[in-house]
């Protein structure tokens, strides 16, 4: 049976009627009862009733409409299925990016172009107002063995004890990235736009730089620690009393493949709102949240630098 013709069943038997079943095909009277016959024809017996007007079905029209309307479902299932399938892959890139530690990665790392083109999708991010609230500071090969005596100088003066394997390390820090970024968010004071949002601005925009570079084939992670609130390493690479040193981005090739990610269930960061439903944070609780977010927020803006 062609597929048209089981439309055409499927309407005849919701609408009872020719004439509605003909408007809900968008084809005329004439052209349904035709298509009834073709497939009366087909299957060699009487679908509907004969009269002038709709009477209904026959028994053995009745089962085709059963068995009809499971191939109608069966197909709108499939149709779903494929739609969600072609979503995921749309997708796919997003879903599958991954944290790579810099252990796992190797020369080559990414070149200026590469560097140039993860920037310009960070500058495509969310970002009210424009204010790119943000910068990246890119460290050449032939900086990297002072950014390493930087990074020995800031672990002996938070461990002045710390061991010549603790040394090393904080050093390899600096060296062992194919390619090394470290990103800077940069509030911009006195604006109209929320300092807040502009963090969320900033976190948008190294999202898109980590998600560029897993377009480009690159492995990347970001990672902060103590060393980001050093006061004279900060003031070495720049950055000013006003700005925050969140993280380096480690960036190369990958060597080895990271761990999958731990499933994590929508529902724990998913909710749905009813109007008249009580919330689910009382007044008092969200005014402790805010006053607790407040303090966080004052803290941070006085940590040294």
């Amino acid at each position: 049976m062609k597929q048209d013709h089981i439309s055409y069943l499927l309407a005849l038997h919701r609408e009872q009627d020719w004439a509605a079943a003909a408007i809900a095909c968008q084809i005329s009277q004439a052209q349904l009862k035709k298509a009834v016959a073709e497939a009366e024809s087909e299957y060699g017996c009487s679908l509907v009733k004969t009269g002038t007007v709709f009477r209904g079905f026959t028994p053995e029209g009745e089962k085709v409409v059963v068995w009809a309307q499971g191939l109608s479902e069966a197909i709108s299932t499939l149709k779903h299925v494929f739609a969600v399938s072609n979503s995921r892959k749309a997708i796919a890139p997003l879903l599958d990016r991954r944290s790579v530690s810099p252990k796992r990665l190797e020369a080559p790392g990414a070149d200026s172009q590469e560097i140039d083109l993860m920037i310009e999708a960070a500058l495509s991010a969310p970002d009210h107002g424009g204010l790119h609230p943000w910068r990246v500071l890119v460290f050449p090969a032939d900086s990297r063995a002072r950014l390493a005596d930087l990074f020995e100088q800031e672990k002996l003066r938070r461990d002045p004890l710390a061991s010549s394997e603790d040394l090393r390390r904080a050093r390899e820090h600096a060296t062992r990235s194919p390619t090394l970024l470290a990103f800077i968010i940069s509030p911009k004071l006195r604006m109209r736009v929320p300092e807040r949002e502009q963090w969320l601005a900033a976190g948008s925009a190294l999202g898109n730089l980590l998600n560029a570079a897993h377009q480009l084939g690159f492995g990347a992670i970001m990672l902060s620690g103590e060393r980001c609130f050093d006061v004279l390493l900060c003031s070495e690479l720049g950055v000013e009393s006003t700005e925050y040193l969140a993280g380096f981005i480690s960036l190369g090739s990958i060597r080895a493949a990271p761990p999958q990610r731990k499933p994590v269930m929508l529902d724990s960061v998913r909710a749905f709102w009813h109007s008249g439903e009580p919330s689910v944070e009382t007044p008092a609780k969200s005014q402790v949240c805010l006053d607790s977010a407040a303090s966080n927020a004052i803290s941070e803006s006085q940590a040294p630098r």
